[in-house]
């Protein structure tokens, strides 16, 4: 009876082993602190490439101030109270600040 009890263990142990690899490796996402100083140019510049691509014009030292901005963000306590925030109007288009019209974009 030992002996199967040893095999018990043995497959047990291997299920859960797979499920701790499996658990650790799918979590391999980069996140913002992964990011160094010296590789987030380069992620501005990528940045401001896409939104180039889509019609924004964001010029890459701008991509790099809200990277800077962001983390800073994150770095932040939570805030105490959302009411004190400003709450995003949809109907709000960048646009209608700029004053042209996006390319036709809607918002």
């Amino acid at each position: 009876m030992t002996a199967e009890f040893n095999w018990w263990l043995l497959i047990v142990g291997l299920v859960i082993g797979a499920g701790l690899v499996w658990f650790v490796v799918m979590d391999g996402r980069r996140r913002d602190v992964d990011v160094d100083e010296t590789e987030r140019p380069r992620e501005a510049a990528w940045l401001s490439a896409i939104l180039a691509d889509e019609g924004w014009d964001v010029p890459a030292d701008a991509a790099d101030r809200m990277l800077v901005l962001h983390r800073d963000y994150l770095a932040a306590p939570p805030p105490d109270d959302d009411a004190a925030w400003p709450t995003p109007d949809p109907e709000a288009r960048a646009s209608a600040v700029s004053g042209d019209d996006r390319i036709g974009r809607d918002a």
